[in-house]
C-alpha cells in the first residue's frame, strides 16, 4: 500500500479542514496518509515526523497557497523546514518519477508554488466543484505509479566530450524563455513554421526552458520541436516546458507542464512573469503587447525582425530608443544581429537569450 506525506501551511481553520478532508479521502481510496492532523498526538516530536514523512513516504504532496509559497521560499517555520528537506531530497537523490507533487489550493502558480517546483506539472484544486475529478487524478497517479519499477530521469553523460555532443540536462533549466508569435489563424506561413521549429530545437539544445501561451501557430510549433528534441536527447520535458493558458481553453499541443489561469490580466502577466527573456516571431497585435509588457517589467525582449509583423515593429521601436535599454546587458551592435535574415537571426537570438540581463 503506497504512503503519502502531506505538507501544508496552517493558513486558516477552513484550510486545515480542507486538508483534513483531502487526507481522509485519500485514505478511503486505500492510500496510507501521513498528515499531522491524523497522526500526531500531544508530546510527539514534530520535527521527526516531518523528516520521516519527506524522506520515507512514497509520495509527498505539497498543498500550495500564497502563504505556503512565501514560507517555502523564505524557509520560514515548519513549512520552510520541510521544504529544505524536500530540496535536499531532490538534489541529492534519484526520486521516483512524480514523487513530489504540488496541489495548488489557492492563489496563482507564480506566488503559491515553491520556486524550485514551478517547472513541474501540478494539480489544480482551486475549484471546489471539480474536487472529485482532481482527487481521482491524484489517486490514479499514486496507485498507478506504486509497485512499478523506479525509473530515474537522469541523462547518462556521453562518452565523447561535452563540446562535441552537447546534451540537455535534467532539472531546472539555466534560464526560461517566453516565445510569442503569430497564431495559426492569422498569417501563419510555412516559412514561419520552419523558423519556429528551428528555434524550438535550438532552445532545448542550449538548455533553456521554454514558456508559451499554448496557442496554435508559433507557440505550437516551437513547443513541438522543443519536445521532439527533448525526446531525442532523453531530457525530461516536464522540467523544461511550461504552457500558460486560460483554463477554458485546450492547448494546441498538450505537453510539458500545463498552467491554467483565469481569463484577463493573468493570461498576459503569468507567461511574462515566468520568463527571464522574451523572444518574438511575427505577430499581429497580441505579440507586440506581450513584448511591450515585458519591457515594462524590465525583461529583455529579442524580436526577430525578418519574421515581420509585431516582431519587426518592436525591433524598430527598440532600435530607436536603444540608449534607454542598456539595462539588457547587450550592446547595440549585438542587438542589431536580430535584424539579419531569419535563419541567421535565430542562431543569434538563442546566444543573446543566454546573456541578456533581466533587470526585473
Amino acid at each position: 500500500m503506497p504512503t503519502v506525506f502531506i505538507s501544508y501551511s496552517w493558513d486558516t481553520a477552513s484550510h486545515k479542514a480542507w486538508v483534513h478532508r483531502f487526507g481522509e479521502d485519500l485514505r478511503a481510496r486505500g492510500i496510507t496518509v501521513w498528515l499531522d492532523q491524523l497522526e500526531l498526538r500531544l508530546g510527539d516530536d514534530v520535527t521527526q515526523f516531518m523528516e520521516r514523512g519527506v524522506s520515507e513516504a512514497d509520495y509527498v504532496l505539497l498543498v500550495c497557497t500564497e502563504n505556503f509559497g512565501k514560507k517555502a521560499n523564505e524557509r520560514h517555520g515548519g513549512v520552510g523546514y520541510e521544504q529544505a528537506i524536500v530540496t535536499s531530497e531532490i538534489l541529492n537523490s534519484i526520486p521516483t518519477r512524480g514523487r513530489f507533487v504540488c496541489v495548488l489550493r489557492q492563489g496563482t502558480p507564480s506566488l503559491s508554488l515553491p520556486t524550485y517546483m514551478r517547472s513541474r506539472l501540478w494539480l489544480d484544486c482551486r475549484d471546489d466543484s471539480a474536487y472529485s475529478t482532481a482527487l481521482d487524478r491524484i489517486v490514479e497517479h499514486i496507485l498507478g505509479g506504486h509497485d512499478l519499477p523506479t525509473s530515474a530521469e537522469v541523462v547518462t553523460p556521453p562518452s565523447e566530450s561535452a563540446e562535441s555532443a552537447p546534451r540537455a540536462a535534467s532539472g531546472e533549466p539555466q534560464r526560461w524563455v517566453l516565445v510569442a508569435g503569430t497564431g495559426a489563424r492569422r498569417g501563419f506561413s510555412p516559412e514561419l513554421e520552419a523558423q519556429s521549429r528551428e528555434l524550438g530545437k535550438r532552445l532545448l539544445m542550449a538548455r533553456l526552458g521554454l514558456v508559451t501561451g499554448g496557442w496554435s501557430g508559433v507557440d505550437e510549433w516551437v513547443a513541438r520541436s522543443f519536445a521532439e528534441t527533448a525526446q531525442r536527447e532523453e531530457a525530461p520535458l516536464e522540467d523544461a516546458l511550461v504552457q500558460v493558458m486560460v483554463r477554458t481553453r485546450e492547448p494546441a499541443f498538450a505537453a510539458g507542464q500545463l498552467v491554467f489561469v483565469n481569463r484577463g490580466r493573468d493570461e498576459w502577466d503569468e507567461p511574462v512573469r515566468r520568463a527571464d527573456v522574451v523572444i518574438l516571431l511575427g505577430g499581429l497585435g497580441g505579440t507586440g503587447e506581450t513584448g511591450r509588457m515585458a519591457l515594462e517589467m524590465r525583461k529583455p525582449v529579442l524580436p526577430i525582425a525578418d519574421t515581420g509583423g509585431d516582431a519587426k515593429a518592436i525591433y524598430l521601436e527598440m532600435s530607436r530608443q536603444w540608449p534607454s535599454l542598456d539595462w539588457m546587458g547587450l550592446t547595440e551592435r549585438e542587438f542589431q544581429r536580430l535584424g539579419r535574415p531569419a535563419s541567421s537571426a535565430i542562431e543569434a537570438v538563442v546566444e543573446l537569450a543566454r546573456r541578456a540581463q533581466n533587470a526585473a
